[in-house]
């Protein structure tokens, strides 16, 4: 059986817990995007008890502040209504030499960009290898 698969009938499994899309609640209720890696091992959704339709989740490796991460939070922005970001990087994160100051440098990038209509609330976390969540504070 293949991974593919295997979630395919995950699905099946839980299918009467789907919330089917909604197009009247399309912008993200908590007004909240998240940045985060990409890693498996990090279960966003779980982390931040997150249900659909309460953020943008935004992930790519290492939960970088790139071009394209910007693109989608000035999306989510602008047509999704959300006003803060959340970024959320690592400990034994292979993408990140010093996940801290990375996340400051998102921070920064952020704060420093003129596309984004909304950038006084970024808050940036560590997620240990405890579980724990631990802030960030900018440079």
């Amino acid at each position: 059986m293949t991974g593919t698969e295997e979630l395919l009938i995950r699905r099946h499994d839980v299918g009467a817990a789907l919330v089917p899309l909604d197009p009247r609640k399309r912008d993200p209720q908590t007004r909240v995007a998240i940045v985060a890696c990409m890693d498996a091992r990090l279960g966003v959704e779980t982390m931040f008890g997150l249900r659909p339709g309460d953020a943008d989740v935004i992930r790519n490796a290492g939960g970088c502040v790139t071009d394209d991460t910007l693109r989608s939070l000035r999306l989510s922005q602008l047509r999704g209504g959300t006003r803060e970001i959340v970024l959320v990087h690592h400990e034994d994160c292979p993408a990140l030499s010093d996940p801290d100051e990375d996340l400051r440098a998102c921070m920064t990038r952020l704060g420093d960009n003129a596309e984004l209509p909304h950038t006084e609330a970024v808050r940036g976390f560590l997620y240990t290898r405890g579980g724990a969540l631990r802030e960030i504070r900018p440079a």
